[in-house]
């Protein structure tokens, strides 16, 4: 059991560490600083890595004490174990370890789903930006003769859409 606490322990700080990196993100992403944010990206893949093992690693752990008391897991979930723990002291804490990794999850969840919000503003302010300096005016088609050779020089652009 040591091992599985050491195990949770670990995700908790891993998933907190992930969650300082979002809010910092939040910040980057209103400067729009994109090399901080590239920085941060990086952090994030590594600490997701890290996630991936000890989650892996804790699904192990948790099948061979279950297996230990002859039982067998249907996803190897920590409420499973739970029910199946029959000192006080463990499910106690097995509990209290679920709740602060539950809380910590669910806090990232927000403020992923917060930079997603901020990354789609500032993507559609760089489109709105793109289409104000790479369009032609409107106007020129509708009121200008074709056979001028204003109108040909009104079809150029700032820059080319097909590059």
């Amino acid at each position: 059991m040591e091992m599985l606490y050491e195990l949770l322990d670990n995700l908790i700080q891993l998933h907190k560490a992930l969650y300082t990196l979002a809010v910092q993100k939040k910040d980057v992403l209103i400067k729009g600083n994109v090399d901080e944010l590239v920085a941060i990206t990086r952090q994030e893949q590594k600490l997701v890595k890290g996630i991936t093992a000890a989650e892996t690693a804790r699904l192990s752990v948790v099948r061979e004490l279950t297996a230990e008391k002859g039982f067998t897991l249907q996803d190897g979930t920590l409420a499973e174990l739970i029910k199946l723990t029959i000192s006080a002291e463990e499910k106690r804490r097995l509990t209290a370890l679920r709740n602060e990794l539950s809380r910590i999850v669910f806090e990232l969840r927000d403020a992923n789903e917060l930079n997603q919000q901020l990354l789609r503003q500032s993507l559609s302010f760089v489109n709105m930006t793109l289409d104000l300096i790479t369009d032609t005016p409107e106007d020129e088609f509708i009121y200008g003769n074709p056979t001028s050779e204003g109108y040909r020089q009104a079809s150029r652009t700032f820059f080319n859409k097909k590059a």
